[in-house]
């Protein structure tokens, strides 16, 4: 005899059928502003590729392994020069100021944005997770610097200069007639087609940097969304004296209480009954179902 089966039909008649697994909401806080991601369209795509191909200098060649059976033999003394015979590399035609002028990697682009002295920034759009490099980006836009988002980054820079990385800047004493000066320029050409959006959190208070022209290479660092262009102040209070007590200059005295004035001549963050700022959205999120089909199928093709 065979065994008995339930059709799908009747296994829906049934009570374990009839139970539905509860889905998995979450609710999370985010920031209320838009996200920036300027990955680019195929076609920009392609011309910044074919920029970076003919323009990139090689910075560094690929290591090459010498097989121990060809090795063996010789004494070890002589290896030495036997490796630099057997790779037979031509020398590397890239000056000094190529070298100092590019910048690799997520942790010193950033430290460069925040010295204002980036010209233009790539980032890879195949990092996992977004939010490694997405600082990166806002910074670039604080620091009104043009950014864009490039697939397969990391391997036009490993095949070209020999070197990669998540995110690559090109500095701003790069001459404008040299090959970087000219990616550079298309960097920008390209970037104008991405603008940023009006919710970005740093839209409003953009910076922009400045060259004075009696000194190209010093910068100064001033507001481009204020009618009156001025120099940014540094609003740190430094200690003069030696002591170890802070002393307010301006504090009166009523009776035994000291206290300091406040500055009636700042502005009410309150306009209209409102207070000016955006709260956090809530979003509600489920749970991914194909979240085990995905890692069965990224270990099949490891």
């Amino acid at each position: 005899m065979e065994t008995p089966t339930i059709g799908k039909k009747d296994a829906k008649r049934t009570l374990s059928g009839k139970k539905k697994k509860a889905e998995v909401v979450k609710n999370v806080l985010t920031k209320p502003y838009q996200t920036y991601w300027p990955i680019l369209t195929t076609e920009d795509n392609n011309n910044l590729t074919e920029t970076l191909r003919k323009l990139l200098p090689r910075l560094k060649y690929d290591k090459v392994n010498v097989p121990y059976t060809k090795i063996k033999a010789i004494p070890k003394d002589e290896r030495k020069k036997f490796r630099q015979n057997y790779t037979k590399q031509v020398p590397l035609a890239t000056s000094d100021s190529d070298r100092q002028n590019i910048v690799f990697g997520i942790n010193d682009v950033s430290k460069l944005l925040e010295s204002r002295a980036a010209a233009s920034v790539l980032v890879d759009s195949g990092v996992q997770p977004r939010f490694l490099v997405q600082h990166i980006i806002d910074q670039a836009v604080l620091y009104n610097v043009p950014v864009l988002v490039s697939p397969m980054l990391r391997d036009v820079f490993k095949s070209k200069c020999g070197v990669s990385g998540a995110a690559v800047a090109l500095k701003r004493t790069i001459k404008p007639d040299s090959e970087l000066g000219l990616i550079h320029q298309t960097i920008c050409n390209i970037y104008e087609n991405y603008p940023v959006p009006r919710n970005h959190i740093h839209y409003h208070r953009r910076l922009d940097v400045i060259t004075i022209s009696d000194s190209p290479n010093v910068s100064v660092c001033v507001v481009s969304d204020s009618e009156d262009e001025e120099e940014a102040k540094n609003c740190h209070l430094k200690r003069e004296s030696l002591k170890r007590v802070f002393v307010p200059p301006e504090s009166q005295k009523v009776g035994n209480c000291v206290f300091i004035d406040l500055d009636t001549s700042v502005e009410s963050p309150v306009k209209n009954g409102k207070f000016d700022y955006q709260p956090l959205v809530v979003k509600r999120l489920k749970g991914d179902k194909n979240r085990n089909k995905r890692k069965m199928e990224r270990f099949k093709r490891k």
